[in-house]
């Protein structure tokens, strides 16, 4: 758990901090399943999912009292906002400035609530895309149970000019832990400002 206050976001929301935390245990349960030691890499940013626009407009709401819009985004035929906060969420002892939220299309979460945390795994010199989806792959994945669900993608926003590459990794049973780890090469404000 977080050392640090907990972010004044949730001062006086008791179910939105102990939400928070359930979050972080379950983020840190999946990183030590992949063998991930989250003080070696940087948590770019942090993920909420909701399944109704109005649930979307709360949390927009919510969010710009303790921030700003960073990006406003269409990303697969969805926009995605990117909320530079001025005080920092504490994750697994980082601190992380930007929270992402989506807004619906068709698909249905389990919860509706912290779904994901996104790590920076930057290219090496002259390594191509092939070479680091290898490398993630040796990394986190070498001994890859049935237990978990493994993505490919390289989701790709309006204007965008950097490949966003992505290694998605849950637990196949998103019932008992329905948070997920992605892998990047490039922080999100690398990919925004490169547009």
């Amino acid at each position: 758990m977080s050392c640090h206050l907990p972010h004044e976001m949730f001062q006086n929301q008791t179910a939105l901090l102990a939400d928070f935390q359930d979050f972080e245990q379950k983020i840190q349960a999946l990183a030590a399943e992949i063998h991930l030691d989250l003080s070696q890499y940087e948590i770019d940013h942090l993920s909420l999912r909701v399944n109704s626009d109005q649930k979307a407009h709360d949390w927009l709401a919510l969010l710009l009292n303790y921030g700003s819009v960073l990006s406003d985004n269409v990303v697969n035929g969805r926009v995605i906002y990117l909320i530079a906060l001025t005080q920092p969420l504490y994750l697994a002892g980082q601190a992380i400035e930007v929270v992402e939220l989506p807004f619906p299309k068709d698909k249905f979460y389990p919860q509706e609530s912290w779904e994901h945390i996104e790590v920076v795994v930057p290219f090496l010199t002259g390594e191509s895309e092939a070479e680091w989806f290898t490398r993630i792959k040796n990394l986190f994945l070498r001994n890859q149970s049935a237990e978990l669900k493994v993505k490919t993608s390289e989701p790709k926003a309006d204007g965008e000019k950097l490949a966003n590459l992505s290694v998605a990794i849950s637990f196949a049973d998103k019932h008992c832990n329905h948070v997920c780890i992605k892998v990047h090469p490039y922080s999100i404000k690398q990919i925004v400002s490169a547009v």
